[in-house]
């Protein structure tokens, strides 16, 4: 069972514009959140991807934001055994800067 959130954190006054800009975005408690759509059995590569195809176009705010101080993290809860990371997941993490966390379930 997998499940990945690309989280905002410490974006201050830039949470709300943030939130505003990503689809599925969500505020909890000051952090914006956007939680991956795909299912639970979908392997952590194919949640990255889905993520950064949902983030991409708004990479500017988010670099706005950790200028201004945000930190991106990329929250993972993951099944035990192997982790694969394509190029095409990883590039989510490298081009924002991102912080990956993998717990294990």
């Amino acid at each position: 069972m997998t499940r990945v959130e690309l989280k905002v954190l410490d974006a201050g006054a830039y949470a709300e514009t943030v939130r505003g800009k990503l689809p599925f975005a969500i505020l909890e408690k000051g952090v914006v959140v956007v939680r991956s759509q795909l299912g639970p059995e979908v392997p952590l590569n194919e949640h990255l991807v889905w993520l950064w195809g949902m983030v991409q176009h708004e990479r500017r705010v988010l670099k706005a934001a950790t200028s201004a101080g945000a930190r991106i993290t990329c929250e993972c809860v993951v099944p035990r055994g192997p982790i694969t990371v394509m190029p095409n997941g990883a590039e989510l993490l490298h081009l924002l800067g991102a912080e990956l966390l993998v717990l294990p379930k």
